[in-house]
């Protein structure tokens, strides 16, 4: 540039043809420079339109059907009660919480009449399973009506389901022989655990699941040194002493479920189940 200027002082004192040779080195300087916008206007006008795509803020109105789906179940879990619902997986764990202990000023003072509203199923894995294995028996209880169903369990400290195998008969096959041994003396003076009650509230047409473990084994008495260990209230301890004899059995689940009318045999807290062993 000041090279162009002093050509363009020399041109000019020389006379008409230079200057005109001087008018033609101008031209010649404007071809060759970058023209600029006149306002910022302009500038963002002649932005390339991906770089305007590329500052715009996604559109959250088109977040996927399977988000906003996902977010609705959250809420309806939330507000959902901590000791009930429509789908309980794992009656056990949902009963053996603190938080679902119910005080004794609000405990029923009357049986209740389940007959026409709760069902109760009792599956078993296998069905025909070898002496001595292990089979899983599942027990689900399913509310038919159209209102809640509150549900009460016994919790000393923990609740309870036992399973007792008999003949076709009803002869108790997997009890140890002879009578109970007595407790030692620290565990007799100990005495049970104070008994809780644990109330769940199954919603119309809902269902509460459970899952427990059978060994097809009898039992015997365990020793004295083990007995030790036993929880106050829960009887004397036992332990596997071999397995059963093949045949066809009943296979009763007793359960700490209470606060419900059923006869003498117990069909509704102490369901059965047939079972084949070895056959």
């Amino acid at each position: 540039m000041i090279a162009f200027a002093l050509m363009r002082r020399t041109l000019m004192n020389t006379g008409a043809g230079a200057f005109f040779l001087l008018a033609l080195l101008e031209l010649a300087a404007c071809a060759g420079r970058t023209p600029q916008p006149k306002t910022p206007g302009e500038a963002e006008k002649n932005a390339p339109e991906t770089a305007a795509a590329a500052s715009t803020p996604p559109n959250k109105a088109e977040a996927p059907a399977s988000a906003s789906a996902d977010a609705d179940k959250g809420k309806a879990q939330a507000k959902a009660p901590a000791c009930g619902g429509v789908e309980i997986t794992d009656l056990l764990a949902m009963i053996s919480q603190s938080a679902c202990e119910l005080p004794e000023d609000k405990r029923d003072k009357q049986d209740r009449n389940v007959k026409d509203v709760l069902e109760i199923e009792v599956t078993s894995n296998a069905r025909h399973i070898a002496p001595g294995s292990n089979d899983e028996i599942a027990i689900t209880y399913h509310n038919k009506g159209k209102v809640d169903l509150p549900l009460d369990f016994v919790v000393d400290p923990e609740p309870r389901f036992e399973l007792e195998l008999y003949t076709r008969k009803g002869t108790r096959v997997d009890k140890p022989l002879g009578g109970e041994p007595a407790l030692p003396p620290e565990i007799a003076k100990a005495g049970p655990a104070e008994k809780q009650i644990a109330r769940i509230t199954l919603a119309p047409q809902g269902t509460a699941r459970l899952s427990l473990t059978w060994n097809a084994v009898k039992y015997k008495w365990a020793s004295k040194e083990k007995a030790k260990g036993a929880a106050a209230g829960h009887g004397y301890p036992r332990e596997p002493a071999g397995p059963v004899p093949r045949g066809k059995y009943i296979l009763r689940v007793v359960t700490p479920l209470v606060g419900v009318q059923e006869g003498n045999d117990h069909e509704i807290s102490q369901p059965r189940i047939p079972i084949d062993v070895g056959l």
